[in-house]
C-alpha cells in the first residue's frame, strides 16, 4: 500500500533548505533505463548464511539470495508455495509434507532434491553434521523450530518434516531466512567463508561484497519464478550511513530506491512525482532493555519506575513525526493476546520520583544508555530517541550519559549483558506473537554471547505459558495464553516498549513492481523499470 501523507511536519531548517535546493526530481526518459538498481541503506548487513543471522540488514540481502519451501504471499501474511510446489498437513497438525519444485538449481547449478533440501534443516539439527559450523549460534533453530522432532526425504522430491508436539506458528516460521535452502556443495567448498559467499536459488546471485560499502549481485539467469524474474542485470545494495547523502543521491539519480529516513526527511518527497513513499505500519516495537544481571535493575519497582518516567506519546511524536505510533505492549497492535486494556504502564513522574530516591544510594553513578547510531524501523533516529529518554529520567533524578556504538557493536554489548540500560527493537520475523515474546522474553534466547533476550530475564511460569500457547492451535485458547503471559511481562517489566515505526521505503518513480511486506524484508527481485521491461 502506498500512503501519501497530508498532514503539515515540523521540518527542521536543514531540510528545508535542502528541499528548496534540490527542487523537483528528475524523471529519467526510456532511453536512460539503468541496467543496474541500486538501494541505499543506513548500515551493512553482518553475514549472510541464513541460519545463523539476527539483523534486518543481512535478512534483506539473502532475501535476494536464497528462497524457502515456503513464503508469504507478497504484502500479506498469507503462506504460497516456493521451492515446494504444493504441502500438505496431516490433521494431527505433527506431519508437514512438501513436494519440491522440478528443474530448479541452485546458484552453482546443484540440483534442488529432497536430499539438498535436507541439509538446511539437519546443519542446525545436528551438532556433527559437516554443515554445522564452528562459531555459529543457529539460535534462529532453538527459537523457532525446537518442536522439529525430524527432517526426512520421501523420495527424490518429497520432503517430510515431523514435529514432537503441534506448533500452530511452524509454518510461517518456515516462509523465513532461517529456513532458506541454501545449497550443500556451496557450502562444503566455502566452509566458515560461507557467510561471505551465500548460495540459494534466489532472483539474483552475489558477485561480491565490499564491507561498509556494497554488497553487488547480477540476476539468475536460471530463475525458476517466471512472473517474478529480475529485470535488472544487477542489484546493488549500497551502504549510505548518512540519512541527508542517501537523500541527496536519491535526488541525484545515483540511487534508485532507500530506506531507513526520518519521517521529516521525506516530506518533500511526498509531493514530488518524481519519487514514491511507501508506507504502513510496522509489525515492530522499540523497547527499553534493562540488564537483569545487574543488581541495581533486579527490584521490578525500580524498572517500573524507570517506565512511569517516559512519556512515550511524547515519544513518539518526537522521534516518529507522526509516521507510527506509541507502544503500550511488547507485540505490535493487534496481535494475538492483545489485552483489552489501552495502556499497560500509566506514566507517573512523581511516583516515579519517589520511587527512586529511595534507591538512590544504587544510582551515584551515571546510567550508561547505550543505543545504535544506524537507524532502524522502530527508531528513525536512535540517538534522537536516546536524548528524549535521557531527559525524562534525569526529569525523575537519574544522571544518564547516552553511550552510542554502531550496530554491529550495539548488538554484541546486548547479547553478552554488557551493558546498563538499552535502547534496540524488534523487527517481527514471522507475523505471529510467539515471535515476539519468545524472542524477547524467553529463557530459552537469554544465552549469553547469542541472547535476544538481552534482559536476561528467566521465568519458569512465563516459559510454561509460551510453550503452550506456541502448542496451542485454537485461536481463543492462545489468545487467553498470550494474555497471561503479558500479565507477567507487566508485573515484572524486563522490558518496557516505548513505541512502534512504520515500514517506509522511497522508490524513483519509473521503479515498478515494488511492494512493502508486512514482516519487513525487501523483496527486490520483481523489480523493474517503467518503460523497460517492468511489470
Amino acid at each position: 500500500m502506498v500512503f501519501v501523507r497530508s498532514r503539515f511536519f515540523f521540518v527542521p531548517l536543514v531540510v528545508l533548505v535542502l528541499g528548496l535546493q534540490w527542487g523537483c526530481g528528475r524523471k529519467t526518459s526510456e532511453s536512460e533505463v539503468p541496467r543496474t538498481f541500486i538501494f541505499a541503506r543506513g548500515s551493512d548487513a553482518q553475514k549472510l548464511d541464513p541460519a545463523d543471522v539476527d539483523d534486518g540488514e543481512s535478512v534483506n540481502t539473502l532475501s535476494q539470495i536464497c528462497e524457502g519451501l515456503v513464503r508469504f504471499k507478497s504484502g500479506t501474511l498469507e503462506i504460497e508455495p516456493c521451492l515446494a510446489s504444493r504441502y500438505t498437513i496431516e490433521d494431527d497438525g505433527l506431519t508437514y509434507r512438501f513436494e519440491l519444485r522440478a528443474g530448479v538449481t541452485f546458484h552453482d547449478g546443484t540440483p534442488l532434491t529432497a536430499e539438498a533440501a535436507l541439509f538446511t534443516f539437519r546443519r542446525q539439527m545436528e551438532e556433527d553434521h559437516p554443515g554445522h559450523l564452528p562459531g555459529a549460534n543457529f539460535q534462529y533453530w532453538r527459537f523457532l523450530y525446537q518442536d522439529v522432532d525430524s527432517v526426512e526425504a520421501e523420495g527424490p522430491m518429497t520432503v517430510v518434516i515431523r514435529l514432537k508436539r503441534p506448533n500452530a506458528s511452524l509454518l510461517n516460521s518456515l516462509a523465513i531466512f532461517p529456513a532458506f535452502l541454501v545449497s550443500p556443495s556451496g557450502l562444503e567448498a566455502y566452509g566458515e567463508e560461507f557467510q561471505r559467499n551465500p548460495i540459494g536459488t534466489g532472483p539474483y546471485r552475489l558477485i561480491s561484497w565490499e564491507p561498509n560499502e556494497a554488497i553487488i549481485m547480477e540476476r539468475n539467469p536460471d530463475y525458476w519464478d517466471l512472473e517474478n524474474a529480475p529485470r535488472f542485470e544487477r542489484l546493488v545494495m549500497k551502504v549510505v550511513p548518512d540519512n541527508t547523502v542517501r537523500l541527496l543521491e536519491l535526488r541525484s539519480g545515483r540511487v534508485h530506491g532507500l530506506d531507513g529516513l526520518q519521517p521529516a526527511e521525506i516530506v518533500f518527497l511526498d509531493a514530488d512525482q518524481g519519487f514514491t513513499v511507501y508506507q504502513q505500519a510496522g509489525l515492530n516495537v522499540g523497547y527499553l532493555t534493562f540488564n537483569l544481571n545487574l543488581p541495581k535493575y533486579q527490584d521490578p519497582e525500580v524498572r517500573e519506575a524507570i517506565a512511569m518516567a517516559i512519556n512515550r506519546n511524547e515519544l513518539a511524536m518526537v522521534a516518529l513525526d507522526g509516521a507510527g505510533r506509541p507502544a503500550s505492549y511488547p507485540i505490535p497492535p493487534g496481535f494475538l493476546g492483545e489485552p483489552k486494556v489501552p495502556n499497560a504502564v500509566i506514566r507517573d513522574v512523581d511516583r516515579a520520583r519517589a520511587i527512586l530516591s529511595k534507591h538512590a544510594a544504587d544510582f551515584t553513578e551515571p546510567i550508561r544508555l547505550q543505543v545504535m547510531s544506524a537507524p532502524r524501523q522502530y527508531f528513525p533516529d536512535p540517538v534522537k530517541v536516546a536524548s528524549f529518554v535521557r531527559s525524562e529520567l534525569e526529569a525523575v533524578g537519574l544522571r544518564v550519559e547516552i553511550v552510542s556504538k554502531d550496530f554491529k557493536s550495539h548488538l554484541a554489548s546486548l547479547r553478552d549483558f554488557d551493558y546498563d540500560l538499552g535502547l534496540i527493537g524488534w523487527v517481527g520475523d514471522n507475523g505471529d506473537t510467539d515471535n515476539f515474546l519468545g524472542i524477547l522474553l524467553g529463557s530459552w534466547a537469554a544465552t549469553k554471547g547469542s541472547a535476544t533476550n538481552f534482559s536476561s530475564y528467566k521465568n519458569e511460569e512465563m516459559d510454561r505459558l509460551l510453550l503452550a500457547a506456541r502448542s496451542e492451535t485454537n485461536r481463543d485458547e492462545r489468545q487467553r495464553l498470550y494474555e497471561e503471559c503479558l500479565k507477567i511481562w507487566r508485573r515484572d517489566l524486563p522490558i518496557f516498549p516505548l513505541i512502534h515505526g512504520d515500514n517506509i521505503a522511497v522508490m524513483r518513480s519509473e521503479v515498478t513492481g515494488f511492494e512493502l511486506q508486512l514482516i519487513g524484508d525487501l523483496r527486490l527481485g520483481p523489480l523493474g523499470w517503467a518503460g523497460g521491461g517492468g511489470k
